[in-house]
Order: structure tokens, then sequence, then C-alpha cells
């Protein structure tokens, strides 16, 4: 995979080649690479086209659902639930379904469908809870309007035909679209609960059974309820029912409410033929004052809210994101100093999540610093992607230099500055109204420099489309600012930024719903085949077991008009599920694996979709014929499939598989997600043949799914593998798109029954820890990047893991010596690396802290190699020696002891120190220069041998090591001198993952971790 990037002050720019195949493991030699230079100038554009359409992220209104429909649309597996959405529902932007949910604190597993019906005979126009404990939920957020409210109402018969009875009806707000809808679970952020005899109660998550608040009113065979939520500083409550107005505050642990939730409608039963109903029967269901029709419309858009948690109180900056980010994907940040310069932590409290004096927004409240969203804004197959965020450059203020950006980098790990060079399109909007465009570090000219200051929050959206179009569209409140080409070309993945630039001492500035258009990185995590009519699963949807750590799972073979498995899109969440139309398009011949296209495949499509119905918002993707080349189709004939379903299902994304004998076989066009499998073949292999898929594209803007196995038995060439070699296949799997931007969807092959889970239990439980992360946006170890100190001029210059140009130190102070040894470390816990300095005349640690001071330390006598690493894993780098004339590690925990003391290694061998075993401690290795052999311990334990070695790289290489592709652990790499060339090994150095040239002749090699 060849990624490019910008030409560094003085340094050569090289292109990466990643993935690089090497000599066996007993001899893994780095190959001599033809690395291609970046050209100096840059490329002239393609010629002007129109800019970009900025995608619509705030599309919102009322929603209402009435419930009102014919009794003869009640028949199983559907009972009703989303049978006719279009003609019930009224007033927002497009028909919303429900998700059936367990409405339980015990199980995420939701009952049977007859336990939610909606117009049955004996209670029609009415959603009706019919046994037990169950719940549903709406497929699309509740949000506040302009004055900060919201308002859900419903018409509620608890236990039908009972005045008297503790039993009850619940509306339920939870941030998270993944709760189970039970009043009193610890994602609740506000239940409410209305028992037949009319005794009410609110609930907060983590309260435990015991109400808030509590009240009553009259009992009566039904109750007309409203809730209206105040967001505001109030945190009041409106409750009527019955006509008998409740105000009430929320308690102590709630900050303030949440500015989107998630709405679910419940019932706890306890008897026998009880029947709980929501709407009065005659048009009045339930109705919502504002809905967020754009959050939830499909499995692209990423949207965080900054709703925090309910204390608030903390930095927050990484708290339950799953929860505030009410999207199918997740992601999380990084806190940089948004200054110019090398990568540096800012200082803490510089960021913050809802903070009492911030609520439910993202704070800077100590001066200009910035976040960085670890997973790219990438184009779709419109060629063009649009960020979104709601920013106040001074609270409480409209006049003044203070501002705050919003910017997209060309680099994964930049310092979030706007003015800097690899800044790829950034806007600086100031208190005042006043407006700077950059790229590159260069002003762009605008249509307008200003908008009016008005309430001092501002909407602001970028559209860029990637590639030589060079086209951006700029708006800020409605007005475009800027439309047309940029001067240098925009990329297709680009790593968003929004920061705070302060000139006045105490001002505090926000950002607040962000919203992204389509993000890169891993999204998607989940299985292929979670129920099929087949013997493997006996028709059973395994979807729910699979719920807690999935969040887009295949559906293969099904036929909606089959009632053993037509209902399964009930249970769906929102844009989760991705169904597959290979029964549609194609029709099998007796001479298997040949199959023919349908010539029916439209009507059939078409079909489809009408039984799809009201549950098409569930819908994340289209699978099309599975591997058609195998299948005998030509070109042709798969390109005309692709037409007809993108047809029948527009505005979904569509998913196409191949098989590695036609990986190079065209692409068709206009299909988004493109996938292989080849099961057990090795790390090396499948990078090979995604870089030959990739060379297939139809389009630059399609993305990537990869097929990890589940098991061995029966699967190609796995048949041999261990659970165990099963579960490291996974492993790197999740490195390889971690390597790769535009891997987005993991989709194990396959889900065959209950019993997989104990029967591959390592396997399993490495998938569980791989899809709870991508669910979660669980912050994981940024991938290394490199960099070089210059003697001539005693300058450090870093490098982005994707190979873009950060930024210079300058001539450093720290430098003293010609023979001094630059290092990296994160000198004063967890963050980003700075640079410290080795003076060997002297055995003194110069350390460089975020802030600019420095701290030092005499440690090691003359003579000595020094290293450094978090030796008992605190989370801190700190100092120690390697002495040569006997051999000897001598490692410090306090910059001044020897916590350790280690013999290790033979004269002339040069030590090398990394996290090799992933637990988070430095321990010790050395490099043999003469046999080119790495020999790495896993422990600091005295006289214990190697636990791992191997032979990588060339004569005269110099050892390195970082963690090249973000799993957290460090593997072994080396530093080519003759050609500048730094390459990065997987674990035992068997397969080289990292390449790139940086720097000039005469450099010193750098790994870091920027940020």
């Amino acid at each position: 995979m060849t990624l490019t990037r910008r030409t560094g002050r003085g340094l050569t720019a090289a292109a990466v080649l990643v993935g690089l195949a090497v000599a066996s493991a007993g001899f893994a030699a780095v190959p001599a690479v033809a690395l291609t230079s970046v050209p100096a100038s840059v490329p002239a554009a393609a010629p002007a086209a129109a800019p970009p359409v900025p995608v619509n992220l705030t599309a919102a209104g009322p929603f209402a659902d009435s419930f009102r429909q014919s009794p003869a649309l009640n028949t199983a597996p559907l009972r009703g639930l989303n049978v006719g959405l279009d003609q019930r529902q009224q007033g927002s932007a497009r028909t919303v379904s429900w998700t059936r949910t367990s409405g339980r604190w015990d199980t995420s597993v939701a009952p049977d469908s007859s336990y939610v019906q909606v117009s049955t005979p004996d209670q029609p126009n009415r959603l009706v809870f019919t046994t037990g404990i169950s719940a549903v939920m709406l497929g699309a957020p509740v949000i506040a309007d302009t004055g900060g409210t919201y308002t859900v109402s419903t018409v509620v018969d608890p236990v039908v035909g009972d005045t008297s009875s503790g039993d009850w009806a619940s509306l339920v707000l939870s941030r998270s679209h993944r709760a189970n809808g039970y009043v009193t679970s610890g994602d609740v952020d506000l239940g409410l609960t209305v028992t037949s005899a009319g005794k009410l109660a609110l609930f907060h998550g983590g309260g435990g059974e015991t109400p808030f608040w509590q009240g009553s009113v009259a009992p009566a065979d039904r109750y007309a309820v409203s809730v209206k939520v105040s967001t505001g500083p109030d945190k009041a409550v409106t409750l009527t029912v019955n006509g008998t107005a409740f105000t009430v505050t929320g308690p102590g642990s709630v900050n303030r409410w949440p500015s989107s939730a998630f709405l679910y409608l419940g019932a706890y039963l306890s008897g026998p033929g009880e029947l709980t109903t929501f709407g009065d029967g005659n048009g009045t269901g339930v109705n919502v004052s504002r809905i967020d029709a754009a959050a939830t419309a499909g499995a692209k858009p990423f949207v965080d809210t900054f709703d925090g948690a309910p204390a608030g109180g903390d930095d927050g900056l990484n708290d339950d994101l799953s929860a505030r980010q009410p999207t199918l994907v997740s992601a999380n940040y990084t806190a940089v100093s948004g200054t110019k310069g090398l990568a540096a932590t800012p200082p803490a409290g510089s960021v913050r999540v809802n903070s009492p004096a911030a609520p439910d927004a993202l704070s800077f409240p100590q001066g200009t610093a910035a976040v960085r969203l670890n997973k790219p804004a990438t184009a779709d197959l419109s060629g063009s992607y649009t960020v979104h965020a709601r920013l106040t450059p001074a609270v409480g203020r409209t006049s003044g230099t203070d501002a705050a950006t919003l910017l997209v980098s060309n680099a994964s790990g930049a310092t979030g500055a706007v003015d800097t060079d690899d800044v790829a399109l950034g806007l600086r909007l100031q208190a005042d109204g006043a407006l700077t465009l950059y790229q590159g570090g260069t002003p762009l000219p605008l249509l307008s420099a200003a908008v009016p200051a008005g309430s001092g929050t501002h909407d602001v959206a970028l559209t860029l489309a990637g590639g030589a179009a060079r086209q951006a569209v700029v708006t800020v409140d409605g007005t475009t600012v800027f439309a047309g080409q940029t001067p240098v070309a925009l990329p297709r993945d680009g790593y968003l930024h929004l920061g705070a630039q302060r000139s006045t001492p105490g001002t505090v500035t926000t950002a607040d719903d962000l919203r992204v258009s389509m993000l890169g990185g891993l999204d998607y995590y989940g299985y292929f085949d979670v129920m099929d009519p087949d013997e493997h699963n006996q028709s059973v949807d395994h979807s729910s077991e699979l719920f807690p750590w999935t969040n887009m799972n295949n559906f293969i073979g099904q036929d909606l008009s089959d009632p053993r498995y037509a209902g399964f899109l009930d249970y769906c969440r929102p844009a989760s599920c991705v169904i597959d139309v290979s029964m549609q398009v194609a029709t099998a011949t007796p001479n298997w694996p040949v199959s023919k296209p349908n010539p029916d495949a439209p009507a059939a499509l078409a079909g489809l979709a009408t039984r799809v119905g009201g549950n098409l918002d569930k819908l994340s993707a289209i699978y099309t014929l599975d591997e058609p080349y195998y299948h005998a189709f030509d070109a042709g004939q798969v390109q005309t499939q692709v037409n007809q379903v993108r047809d029948a299902f527009p505005g979904k994304m569509l998913a196409y598989t191949t098989d590695t004998a036609h990986l190079t076989s065209p692409v068709p066009s206009g299909v988004d997600l493109i996938g292989f499998d080849d099961y057990c073949p090795g790390r090396g292999t499948l990078e090979q043949e995604l870089a030959a898929l990739q060379g297939a594209l139809a389009s630059p803007d399609q993305h990537l799914v990869m097929f990890p196995e589940s098991f061995s038995q029966g699967l190609g060439a796995c048949g041999p593998f261990s659970d165990a070699q099963i579960a490291a296949n996974n492993a790197d799997y999740r490195a390889i798109a971690a390597q790769h931007p535009r891997v987005i969807y993991l989709q194990n092959f396959r889900w065959l029954n209950s019993q997989q889970g104990t029967a591959q239990p390592l396997t399993t439980q490495r998938q569980r820890a791989i899809g709870t992360a991508v669910i979660n946006a669980t912050p994981t170890p940024a991938a290394s990047g490199v960099g070089i100190y210059r003697p001539g001029d005693r300058s450090v210059s870093e490098n982005s893991h994707n190979d873009v140009f950060l930024g210079a130190s300058g001539t450093s102070a720290l430098f003293t010596d010609a023979d001094d040894v630059p290092l990296t470390g994160h000198w004063n816990g967890p963050g980003t690396d700075t640079i410290g300095v080795y003076h060997r005349a002297t055995s003194t640690f110069v350390l460089s802290k975020a802030d600019g001071s420095t701290s030092t330390y005499r440690y090691g006598n003359t003579g000595d190699l020094p290293v450094v690493g978090d030796w008992s894993g605190t989370g801190r780098t700190t100092v120690g020696v390697y002495r040569p004339g006997d051999q000897t590690f001598y490692l410090s925990d306090d910059n001044a002891n020897p916590t350790y003391s280690l013999k290790f290694g033979n004269p002339g061998w040069t030590p090398l120190v990394g996290n090799w075993s992933g637990s988070g401690r430095t321990t010790i290795g050395a490099y043999d220069p003469t046999t080119r052999t790495f020999y790495l311990r896993d422990t600091n334990t005295p006289g214990g041998q190697a636990d791992h070695t191997f032979q990588y790289g060339n004569t005269g290489d110099i050892p390195i090591k970082g963690d090249w592709d973000g799993t957290g652990t460090d593997t072994v790499g080396v530093y080519r001198p003759g050609d500048r060339s730094f390459y990065g090994s997987s674990k035992e150095g068997t397969l080289t993952v990292y390449g790139t040239r940086f720097g000039n002749w005469g450099d010193q090699p750098l790994v870091g971790n920027w940020g």
C-alpha cells in the first residue's frame, strides 16, 4: 500500500511500502526495496469540477407514531411492529423503525415477537405488550430543540382492565442505543414508571430500585403522559399525567440531562394474560418534539454529543463514548498541544468533556490546546466527506481574537495547530466573527472574511473532495465562505482536530455536536452468517449472543417470506444488519459452483425491498452475490448485478467479496465495501492479497472488509491450526486493520452455534476483546512514528506514522556535544513522547517535558550506553544504562538508583529494550550486528535466557524498536543509513509491516509515540 506525504523542511520524503515479504523466519533479511520519492512540486490539478455537495448531517424534526393500522397486518412473526410505518408515522424527515429489546436488567436477549405487537384485534391502533417484561427502542434519538428542551408524550394503560396493580409501563430515556430498556439499569438517564394504580416514579441510572422522585394521580383506565426535559442548569423535568403537572429537579448525581437520548417504551407484567398498551386507539400513539433524523439514518455517520457521564467533574475526554455517540460508529480522541513544533501532551485539564463550567460540551479551559479524532474522516463513493461542529470561541463573549479551530490534517499524529504544514484545510473562527482558512500554513482567500458574532456560537462545516479534484466547501452558520479548488490536493482520509487558540486569560472555548459523514479505521465488527436456513445453525438467530461485542452482522441466505426467520430485522439495532441478496440476483445450475444471473432480478430485489419495509433503516449494507467470478459471472454481469441492487436499495452501502483467484479481476463500481477471503495463509500473504485487491478497485474511495477465521475445522488451510493459532490470526487481522485506515470492517467467518464459544474459547475471547474495543471505542496504543536527530544543526524532526512530516525543533539547546545520544520517552507519565539526551562525557540524562522544562539526572559511568523504558509498568519512562564491559543492564525506576541489574548479551552486542511481551513493562534485549540477530527477554529477572531469538535486517543496519501497528507490543526494526530507510517488523521478525524513508545522510534515527 503506497501512502504519500508532504515533504518536510530539508527532509527527503519518500513513499511508504508496507507489508514487504521477507525471507523465512530463519533469516528474515529486509529486502532492499526501491522507494519512490514524492515529487517536490504539487501535481497538476484535475480539470475544475463543481464543489462537493455537503452532506446534511443535522436533519431533525418532530416525530409521531399513531400506531394506527389494521389488525389484519398483525401477523407472525412481524406482529405489526414495523409494518406500514409510512402510513402511521408523521412529522419527521423519515420513517423510524422500532427495535425489540429485552426490557430486562439481566439479559440483552429479547423475547419472541408475540411479546410486543401493534394493533391487535382486541386493542386496535395501539402498541401492545402481551406478556412478562420487554421493551422497544425508537431507532432515532430524541434531541433538544433550540430552547434546550424535548418532550415525549403518549397515552398508556399499564394493565388493561386493572386500576389497582403495582405492575407498570415504563418510558426510558438513555443516551445508549445499546441499552436493554429496563428502567433502573445503570445506562438509564431518566426513567418513568406508571402503575395501573396511578403511582409514579422517576429513576436515574445507578440509583438501583430507589427512585429519586415519587408521586401519584388518581387511578384511571388510561394515563395521558407528557415528559418535558430541560437540558439546562435547572435540570427540570416537567411530568404531566392526566392534566396534573409535577415539576421535578434532577438528583445531585445529574449535572445536566443529556441533549440526546434514545426512547424505550416497556412493560413489567407479573400476571398471565395481562396487557400493557401505549396509544389511545384513536390516532394518538407516541409523540416526540424533535428527533435526530441523521445520526441513525445509515451506518456511515459519526456523531458525538459530548454529553458526558452525568456526574461530570473530570476531564472526561474518552468517557462514556459509546453512550454519548448515538451512531453505529464510535471513536476516541487524543489531546494534543494545538501549537506548532514537536509533539507534546498539553497540561492536565486543558481539554475537558462535560465539566461543571461547560456541561455537555468539549471545552478548552486553560488556553491553547486541541484534540484529534483518532479515526480519519474518509471519502465515500461521492468522493468527498463533510465534518460539522458547533464552535464557541469565547464562552460569554463576542469580541476579541480568541479563536476556535476546526481542521483536517494529512497527518495521523499532528499537533492540531491550524496553521502548520500538515493541515489540509483548517478554519480559525474568532470570538468577534473573523475567519481565516488555512492550507499547509498558508491563508486562503474567502468569500467572506467574517460572520456576524451573533450569540457567539457558530455552526461550522467543512466538505472536502479528496485527491486531484482539490475541491472544498466551507460554511459558517449556513453561509458559504469558501467554495472552490484549493492549491494543494486534499486527503481522502483526513484527521479531524478541534481546538482553541487563546489570547485572553480566563477564556473558555467550547465545541459541541461533532458530526462526520463517514470515518475510516476499524468501525464495524461482526460475523458472516449469524443465521441461515441450513444445518449449521438450525435457522437460529445468534446475533443476540454476539450483541455484546458486535455492531454489524451479516445474515446469509434468508428469505423474508419464510416465517422461520422473517422477523429477525425487528431485533436489529439501527443500521446494524447486513442482508444477502444472492437468492435474488443469481440462480444455481446443476454444474456447481456455476451460477447464472437471474433474469428476474429487478423484480426479485423489489420484492425483497418491500418485505424489508419499515425495517429499511436497520440495514447497514446489502451483500451482493458472494464471489461472483468464482460462480462464473463475467465482469459485465457482476456490474449489472451491482447496479440492480443499487437501484433496489438506494442510499445503502453495498458489499462485495471476491475469491483469491480473482483478486485482480475488475471490481464493480458502485460498491462501498470490498473484501476477499483466504483462510489461514499468514499475515504476509494477507498483506500481499490486500494490496492486489486495492490495485483493482474501481474507485480509490471504496473501502475494505476482511474475514478473520472463527474456527479451523473444514476451513481451507486452517485444518491443522489450534484454537490458540486461530486466536493469534485474529490479532493479525486487527493489526492489519490498524495499518490500513481503509479497512473498516472485520467480519468473522462464521458463528455456527451457541457452543462455538465453548469449542473455541481462545478465539472467542480474542474476538470478544477486539469487538468490545471497537464498539466502545476503547483507546488503543498509537502506532509509532519515526524521526531523526541531525547532529549538524542539533535539531530534531518528527514524521507521523502515516508518513506526513510533523515538524522540527530547530537548533535544540538540549544537545551540546558531538557524541550526544538522542532519546525519546514519556518522562512524566502516559502521553506523547518527548525528546531527551544522554551526554556521554558526564553520564547525564537531560529529559525535556511537554511544557519545555527539563529534568537532569546523573546516572551511570563513563562508557555506558543509555537505555530508557518503563521498567515496572508505571506508565512513566525512566533511565538506565548498559555497561558493555560486563554486558550488564542497570535499570532505574526513580532515575537515581538501580532497580534491576541484569547481565545479558556478549561483547560487541548492541542493547535494545522494548515492551516485547505487550505487558506494558519494558524489558531487555540485545542485537548482534555480526549475525544480524536479535535476542529479546520478556522479563527483567536475573539469569534468564532469551525468550525470542531471530534474524532481521542487513549488515550495517542500526537496530530500532517500535509499536509499528498499534497493537500495544513493541517489535524490532532497523534503520538503514545507506538509504535513510526505516523498517519495522512483525513479532519474531517474520514480516516487514512498516517502511519509510525519512531524513538525510548523517542523521540519527528516532522512534516515538508522537501522539
